[in-house]
Protein backbone atom coordinates (compact mmCIF):
# COMPACT_ATOMS: atom_id res chain seq x y z
CA UNK A 1 0.00 0.00 0.00
CA UNK A 2 1.28 3.51 -1.32
CA UNK A 3 0.99 6.24 1.21
CA UNK A 4 -0.38 8.43 -1.34
CA UNK A 5 -3.64 6.08 -2.07
CA UNK A 6 -5.06 6.90 1.00
CA UNK A 7 -3.82 10.69 2.28
CA UNK A 8 -3.58 13.76 -0.09
CA UNK A 9 0.19 13.83 -1.31
CA UNK A 10 0.40 17.48 0.07
CA UNK A 11 -0.42 16.22 3.85
CA UNK A 12 2.00 13.95 3.05
CA UNK A 13 4.45 16.09 2.25
CA UNK A 14 3.72 18.71 5.01
CA UNK A 15 3.88 15.97 7.54
CA UNK A 16 7.29 14.64 6.63
CA UNK A 17 9.25 18.01 7.07
CA UNK A 18 11.82 17.12 10.16
CA UNK A 19 11.22 20.38 12.85
CA UNK A 20 14.46 20.87 14.43
CA UNK A 21 13.19 23.00 17.40
CA UNK A 22 10.42 20.01 18.40
CA UNK A 23 13.37 17.41 18.11
CA UNK A 24 16.26 19.78 20.09
CA UNK A 25 13.56 19.74 23.10
CA UNK A 26 12.81 16.47 23.10
CA UNK A 27 15.85 15.15 23.09
CA UNK A 28 17.08 17.77 26.24
CA UNK A 29 14.20 16.38 27.75
CA UNK A 30 14.96 12.29 27.51
CA UNK A 31 18.62 13.86 28.52
CA UNK A 32 17.42 15.97 31.37
CA UNK A 33 14.57 13.62 32.71
CA UNK A 34 17.25 10.64 32.94
CA UNK A 35 20.06 12.73 34.24
CA UNK A 36 17.50 13.48 37.40
CA UNK A 37 15.94 10.05 38.38
CA UNK A 38 19.62 8.94 38.21
CA UNK A 39 21.27 11.81 40.01
CA UNK A 40 18.56 11.96 42.70
CA UNK A 41 19.19 7.90 42.86
CA UNK A 42 22.93 8.77 43.51
CA UNK A 43 21.98 11.51 46.06
CA UNK A 44 20.24 9.02 48.20
CA UNK A 45 22.41 6.36 48.58
CA UNK A 46 23.80 6.62 51.90
CA UNK A 47 20.81 7.50 53.29
CA UNK A 48 17.93 5.10 52.04
CA UNK A 49 18.41 2.34 49.62
CA UNK A 50 14.75 2.41 49.05
CA UNK A 51 13.92 5.26 47.99
CA UNK A 52 17.77 4.76 46.00
CA UNK A 53 15.59 1.51 44.40
CA UNK A 54 12.73 3.84 43.16
CA UNK A 55 14.50 6.63 41.48
CA UNK A 56 17.05 4.13 39.61
CA UNK A 57 13.91 2.07 38.62
CA UNK A 58 12.51 5.17 36.98
CA UNK A 59 15.67 5.60 35.82
CA UNK A 60 15.99 2.18 34.21
CA UNK A 61 12.93 2.22 32.95
CA UNK A 62 13.56 5.74 31.21
CA UNK A 63 17.14 4.82 29.81
CA UNK A 64 15.30 1.44 27.95
CA UNK A 65 13.58 4.22 25.60
CA UNK A 66 17.06 4.83 23.79
CA UNK A 67 16.63 1.53 22.44
CA UNK A 68 14.93 0.36 19.45
CA UNK A 69 11.37 0.56 21.19
CA UNK A 70 12.00 4.03 21.59
CA UNK A 71 14.24 7.08 19.82
CA UNK A 72 16.99 4.55 18.88
CA UNK A 73 14.65 3.71 16.25
CA UNK A 74 13.46 6.66 15.49
CA UNK A 75 17.19 7.61 14.82
CA UNK A 76 17.91 4.98 12.48
CA UNK A 77 15.05 6.18 10.19
CA UNK A 78 16.80 9.79 9.88
CA UNK A 79 13.64 11.88 10.42
CA UNK A 80 14.01 13.26 13.83
CA UNK A 81 16.56 16.14 12.65
CA UNK A 82 16.88 17.46 9.12
CA UNK A 83 20.57 16.81 9.01
CA UNK A 84 21.24 13.51 8.37
CA UNK A 85 24.69 13.39 9.81
CA UNK A 86 23.10 14.43 13.57
CA UNK A 87 21.01 11.48 13.04
CA UNK A 88 23.37 8.92 12.13
CA UNK A 89 25.66 10.19 15.27
CA UNK A 90 22.61 9.90 17.84
CA UNK A 91 21.26 6.49 16.29
CA UNK A 92 24.98 5.34 17.16
CA UNK A 93 24.53 6.98 20.35
CA UNK A 94 21.32 5.73 21.60
CA UNK A 95 22.32 2.19 20.41
CA UNK A 96 25.92 1.95 22.35
CA UNK A 97 24.05 3.06 25.62
CA UNK A 98 21.40 0.56 25.43
CA UNK A 99 24.13 -2.19 24.16
CA UNK A 100 22.69 -2.43 21.07
CA UNK A 101 24.93 -3.59 17.82
CA UNK A 102 23.47 -0.53 15.20
CA UNK A 103 25.16 -2.64 12.23
CA UNK A 104 23.02 -5.56 13.16
CA UNK A 105 19.66 -3.55 13.30
CA UNK A 106 20.70 -1.81 10.31
CA UNK A 107 20.03 -4.87 8.22
CA UNK A 108 17.38 -6.34 10.13
CA UNK A 109 14.96 -3.11 10.22
CA UNK A 110 15.54 -2.60 6.57
CA UNK A 111 14.26 -6.40 5.87
CA UNK A 112 11.12 -5.84 8.01
CA UNK A 113 9.97 -2.87 6.49
CA UNK A 114 10.48 -4.48 3.18
CA UNK A 115 8.25 -7.94 4.08
CA UNK A 116 6.85 -7.75 7.54
CA UNK A 117 5.70 -10.87 8.73
CA UNK A 118 7.86 -12.56 5.92
CA UNK A 119 9.29 -15.89 7.59
CA UNK A 120 13.18 -14.49 7.43
CA UNK A 121 11.55 -11.32 9.77
CA UNK A 122 12.73 -11.81 12.67
CA UNK A 123 10.86 -8.72 14.21
CA UNK A 124 7.54 -9.26 13.51
CA UNK A 125 7.19 -12.59 13.84
CA UNK A 126 9.51 -12.37 16.99
CA UNK A 127 7.29 -13.77 20.30
CA UNK A 128 9.34 -12.83 23.09
CA UNK A 129 9.25 -15.17 26.87
CA UNK A 130 6.38 -14.71 28.70
CA UNK A 131 6.70 -17.52 31.07
CA UNK A 132 6.89 -16.23 34.98
CA UNK A 133 10.18 -16.64 35.13
CA UNK A 134 11.23 -14.55 32.32
CA UNK A 135 8.43 -11.70 33.49
CA UNK A 136 10.70 -11.70 37.32
CA UNK A 137 13.63 -10.67 34.88
CA UNK A 138 11.55 -8.23 32.94
CA UNK A 139 10.27 -7.12 36.05
CA UNK A 140 13.61 -6.94 38.05
CA UNK A 141 17.06 -7.08 36.84
CA UNK A 142 17.12 -9.30 33.17
CA UNK A 143 20.36 -11.33 34.34
CA UNK A 144 20.79 -13.74 31.50
CA UNK A 145 19.77 -11.15 28.79
CA UNK A 146 22.54 -9.02 30.49
CA UNK A 147 24.78 -11.87 29.88
CA UNK A 148 23.68 -12.78 26.29
CA UNK A 149 24.21 -8.82 25.45
CA UNK A 150 27.74 -8.68 26.98
CA UNK A 151 28.38 -12.39 25.17
CA UNK A 152 27.71 -11.10 21.94
CA UNK A 153 29.80 -7.66 21.78
CA UNK A 154 32.83 -9.56 23.11
CA UNK A 155 32.26 -12.21 20.77
CA UNK A 156 31.46 -9.93 17.96
CA UNK A 157 34.41 -7.48 19.23
CA UNK A 158 36.57 -10.01 18.16
CA UNK A 159 35.09 -10.65 14.55
CA UNK A 160 32.81 -13.48 15.35
CA UNK A 161 29.65 -14.57 15.81
CA UNK A 162 28.26 -17.90 17.58
CA UNK A 163 25.68 -19.63 14.96
CA UNK A 164 25.07 -23.33 14.67
CA UNK A 165 28.16 -24.08 16.80
CA UNK A 166 30.31 -22.76 14.55
CA UNK A 167 32.04 -18.86 14.54
CA UNK A 168 31.54 -17.08 11.34
CA UNK A 169 33.23 -14.03 10.47
CA UNK A 170 31.63 -11.15 10.84
CA UNK A 171 31.37 -7.65 8.69
CA UNK A 172 34.37 -5.49 9.74
CA UNK A 173 30.63 -2.85 10.19
CA UNK A 174 29.49 -4.68 13.14
CA UNK A 175 32.95 -5.67 14.00
CA UNK A 176 33.46 -1.58 14.80
CA UNK A 177 30.17 -0.87 16.34
CA UNK A 178 30.86 -4.01 18.79
CA UNK A 179 34.43 -2.38 19.47
CA UNK A 180 32.95 0.97 19.84
CA UNK A 181 30.00 -0.53 22.50
CA UNK A 182 32.63 -1.69 24.28
CA UNK A 183 35.02 1.68 24.56
CA UNK A 184 32.16 3.89 24.46
CA UNK A 185 30.97 2.08 28.02
CA UNK A 186 34.20 1.79 28.91
CA UNK A 187 34.41 5.83 29.01
CA UNK A 188 31.22 6.46 30.32
CA UNK A 189 32.10 4.35 33.44
CA UNK A 190 35.78 5.95 33.82
CA UNK A 191 33.91 9.44 33.73
CA UNK A 192 31.55 8.34 36.80
CA UNK A 193 34.47 6.94 39.01
CA UNK A 194 36.52 9.79 38.05
CA UNK A 195 33.49 11.95 38.95
CA UNK A 196 32.04 10.00 42.08
CA UNK A 197 34.49 7.55 43.13
CA UNK A 198 32.47 5.32 44.27
CA UNK A 199 31.66 1.94 42.61
CA UNK A 200 28.29 1.74 43.51
CA UNK A 201 27.80 4.78 41.09
CA UNK A 202 29.37 2.22 38.73
CA UNK A 203 27.39 -0.49 39.61
CA UNK A 204 23.75 1.10 38.76
CA UNK A 205 24.94 2.92 35.50
CA UNK A 206 25.75 -0.95 34.23
CA UNK A 207 22.74 -2.53 35.56
CA UNK A 208 20.32 0.67 33.80
CA UNK A 209 19.70 -1.00 30.34
CA UNK A 210 18.76 -4.03 31.62
CA UNK A 211 16.86 -3.52 34.94
CA UNK A 212 12.51 -2.93 34.74
CA UNK A 213 11.64 -3.65 31.11
CA UNK A 214 8.78 -5.17 31.10
CA UNK A 215 7.10 -2.21 29.85
CA UNK A 216 9.31 -1.78 27.15
CA UNK A 217 9.45 -5.02 26.03
CA UNK A 218 5.19 -5.32 26.35
CA UNK A 219 4.88 -2.08 24.08
CA UNK A 220 7.80 -3.78 21.43
CA UNK A 221 5.76 -7.19 21.33
CA UNK A 222 2.49 -4.78 20.72
CA UNK A 223 3.40 -3.67 17.51
CA UNK A 224 2.81 -6.68 15.07
CA UNK A 225 1.36 -9.68 17.61
CA UNK A 226 -1.70 -11.46 16.30
CA UNK A 227 -1.71 -9.82 13.03
CA UNK A 228 0.19 -12.80 11.14
CA UNK A 229 -2.85 -13.75 9.20
CA UNK A 230 -3.52 -9.69 7.69
CA UNK A 231 0.23 -9.39 6.60
CA UNK A 232 -1.11 -9.09 2.78
CA UNK A 233 -3.57 -6.81 3.45
CA UNK A 234 -0.57 -3.46 4.08
CA UNK A 235 0.42 -1.88 7.16
CA UNK A 236 -2.96 -0.57 8.23
CA UNK A 237 -3.57 -3.93 8.77
CA UNK A 238 -0.40 -6.12 9.79
CA UNK A 239 0.66 -3.06 12.49
CA UNK A 240 -1.17 -2.17 15.59
CA UNK A 241 -1.52 1.74 16.78
CA UNK A 242 -2.78 2.17 20.62
CA UNK A 243 -3.26 5.86 21.74
CA UNK A 244 -0.91 6.06 25.05
CA UNK A 245 0.07 8.52 27.88
CA UNK A 246 1.52 11.20 27.14
CA UNK A 247 4.64 10.52 28.79
CA UNK A 248 5.12 7.08 27.86
CA UNK A 249 4.12 8.16 24.22
CA UNK A 250 7.10 10.42 24.76
CA UNK A 251 9.39 8.03 25.73
CA UNK A 252 8.30 5.22 23.14
CA UNK A 253 9.08 7.96 20.32
CA UNK A 254 5.21 7.75 19.17
CA UNK A 255 5.81 3.95 18.12
CA UNK A 256 2.54 3.18 19.14
CA UNK A 257 1.42 4.15 16.62
CA UNK A 258 3.23 2.02 14.58
CA UNK A 259 0.62 1.76 11.86
CA UNK A 260 1.11 4.84 11.09
CA UNK A 261 4.63 4.35 10.74
CA UNK A 262 4.91 1.17 8.70
CA UNK A 263 2.57 3.57 6.19
CA UNK A 264 4.59 6.17 6.18
CA UNK A 265 8.17 6.05 7.45
CA UNK A 266 9.28 9.34 6.16
CA UNK A 267 7.47 10.88 8.87
CA UNK A 268 8.97 12.14 12.48
CA UNK A 269 7.81 10.19 15.33
CA UNK A 270 6.62 13.85 17.03
CA UNK A 271 3.78 13.96 13.85
CA UNK A 272 2.63 10.58 14.15
CA UNK A 273 -0.20 11.58 15.90
CA UNK A 274 -1.52 14.29 13.79
CA UNK A 275 -1.38 11.64 10.53
CA UNK A 276 -3.06 8.82 12.91
CA UNK A 277 -5.98 11.70 13.39
CA UNK A 278 -6.57 11.75 9.59
CA UNK A 279 -6.40 8.16 9.61
CA UNK A 280 -8.84 7.58 12.26
CA UNK A 281 -11.53 10.38 10.80
CA UNK A 282 -11.23 8.80 7.26
CA UNK A 283 -11.77 5.72 8.89
CA UNK A 284 -8.84 4.02 7.57
CA UNK A 285 -8.11 2.74 11.24
CA UNK A 286 -10.09 2.19 13.97
CA UNK A 287 -9.41 2.92 17.70
CA UNK A 288 -8.03 0.27 19.95
CA UNK A 289 -8.74 0.76 24.00
CA UNK A 290 -4.58 0.43 25.32
CA UNK A 291 -6.15 -0.31 28.81
CA UNK A 292 -8.69 -3.59 27.53
CA UNK A 293 -5.69 -4.34 24.69
CA UNK A 294 -2.28 -4.98 27.35
CA UNK A 295 -4.95 -6.43 30.35
CA UNK A 296 -6.84 -8.88 28.33
CA UNK A 297 -5.88 -8.90 24.19
CA UNK A 298 -2.08 -9.15 24.38
CA UNK A 299 -2.07 -12.66 26.37
CA UNK A 300 -4.68 -14.10 24.05
CA UNK A 301 -2.20 -13.15 21.53
CA UNK A 302 0.73 -14.56 23.66
CA UNK A 303 -0.85 -17.64 24.18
Amino acid sequence: MNITEVVDQKVIHDLSRPNDLKAWSDLLLRISGEALLFWLAIFFLDNSLFITFIFFYCASMWHGFWGYAGIGHELFHGRVFRNLTLNRILYHFASYLTWNNPSFFKKSHGYHHRFTFDQNDGEAVNKQDWRPVALIWYLTCDVPFMCRRLFYVLTNSVGRIPKTGKRVKLDWSMQRDALAILGFNLAVQALLLMCFKDLRVNLLYFLLPFTGQIFNRLLAQSQHIGLSSLKGEGPLKHSRSLRLPWLIEFLYAGMNFHAEHHLAPGVPYYRLKELHAILIENRLLTQIHAWRFFQKDIWMSIR
